[in-house]
């Protein structure tokens, strides 16, 4: 049975990051209905995708699976916040690059000619 302090936890980090689940999905690489479950205690996370939060978040599997009091404390640190901050500006530049190769690719298709198909008069 999974711990309850992890989806209490869970929680709180992402109200702090202000985070949706949706979002938080999609930046640890796992399906919104897989981080419901580990929100609504279902589940609890595998070892990589507990890495995962570690590296966007800066707070490791020991202090998520801690008493929630004092990971409100850990939240709040500013080492921390400032963490999270420069691993969103990390993420942030990756997205952008992002972008970049699908605008690149968009224009790329626009200067193909077609070939059609038709009978020759």
């Amino acid at each position: 049975m999974p711990d309850p302090n992890f989806a209490t936890n869970l929680r709180r980090l992402l109200l702090f990051e202000h985070k949706t689940a949706k979002e938080a999905a999609e930046s640890l690489g796992a399906t919104p209905a897989t981080v419901s479950r580990w929100l609504t205690g279902k589940r609890y996370p595998s070892a990589e995708a507990l890495i995962t939060i570690e590296t966007l978040y800066g707070v490791s599997p020991r202090e998520i699976d801690g008493d929630p009091t004092e990971f409100a404390q850990v939240l709040a640190d500013p080492e921390r916040i400032a963490y999270a901050a420069d691993q969103r500006g990390k993420h942030d530049v990756s997205e952008s690059l992002t972008m970049r190769h699908r605008r690149r690719a968009q224009k790329e298709r626009q200067n193909v000619v077609p070939i059609t198909k038709g009978r020759k008069s």
